[in-house]
């Protein structure tokens, strides 16, 4: 483990285990103000680990400053990880999410309650730039919300390919469901993701079919350098990513396909602490992806 403190226990969700957490949280830390020493295992909560690193990658956690992550390292509620150049890094979460985060790419860990499978929870992810491959764990599905700077995105059992700017955020579905939705709350717009290889593109204020962006959407994935010893190898990903960027949205909706206003139709719903982002059920199934450590 590097210089962190992996003592964090894992949230369980139930009334009286929250009321117990919250008066054991207050006795330990008044009882570590006494005695002039810092509390940081309650700042940090483990919520799973790096199954795999390649080259270099940096946490950021809310205690403390950057510091390298190596494999098998814990990652932390509110912790942002990010990837340099030709690194690349696979996160596996306590409830089984997976998490494939590309070169050059940034990912917050924003709010992770888990109460075993199929229970409800709240997991948000808030991809700051770059690629990301996502699969959802075993929680209850309309616990997962993904942001990114222009889109919020619910699941349903699902594996999403994801390439994000500060401009726009392209979506390709892999399996499953997906709805996505633009970040403004006045005029919310979404679309819903139903059959595998629909793909769509987000901005701040629309959310557009690309049919044409599913073949660089994919190459973008699958260009992410992957561990020693694993299928497949680094690829020409800076490349896909400037191809993407001249990618026009196609106009006509795929078959399947609904659009929605993100408040109704969609079995929409949201998620607090600042959140608030509607999203709904698609179809699908569960993933079943999972690393162990």
């Amino acid at each position: 483990m590097r210089g962190r403190h992996s003592a964090a226990s894992q949230i369980r969700v139930t009334k009286a285990f929250a009321r117990r957490a919250a008066i054991a949280a207050a006795i330990l830390g008044l009882a570590a103000s006494r005695l002039g020493l810092a509390s940081p295992a309650l700042a940090n909560e483990s919520i799973g680990a790096a199954s795999a690193v390649v080259n270099l990658v940096t946490g950021d956690l809310p205690s403390g400053g950057p510091v390298k992550v190596v494999q098998g390292d814990d990652v932390f509620r509110d912790e942002g990880v990010r990837t340099d150049a030709d690194s690349s890094a696979r996160l596996a979460l306590r409830d089984n999410t997976n998490l494939l985060l590309g070169p050059s790419s940034s990912v917050k860990l924003d709010r992770f309650v888990y109460g075993g499978p199929s229970r409800p929870g709240a997991i948000a992810i808030n991809l700051v730039k770059g690629a990301l491959r996502f699969a959802t764990g075993d929680a209850d599905k309309r616990a997962y919300l993904i942001a990114t700077p222009t889109a919020a995105l619910g699941v349903r059992g699902t594996v999403l390919k994801i390439v994000s700017s500060p401009t726009k955020t392209y979506v390709l579905l892999d399996e499953g469901g997906a709805v996505a939705c633009t970040r403004r709350a006045a005029a919310k717009k979404c679309l819903l993701l139903t059959e595998p290889g629909q793909t769509v593109m987000v901005t701040a204020t629309e959310v557009k079919w690309a049919a044409n962006a599913s073949a660089a959407v994919a190459a973008v994935i699958a260009s992410i350098p992957a561990p020693p010893g694993a299928v497949g190898s680094a690829g020409d990903g800076p490349a896909v990513h400037a191809a993407l960027a001249a990618v026009a949205p196609s106009p006509p909706a795929p078959p399947g396909g609904k659009c929605g206003d993100g408040r109704g139709g969609h079995d929409g719903h949201g998620h607090g602490e600042g959140h608030g982002e509607g999203h709904g059920e698609g179809h699908g199934h569960g993933s079943g992806h999972g690393h162990g450590r």
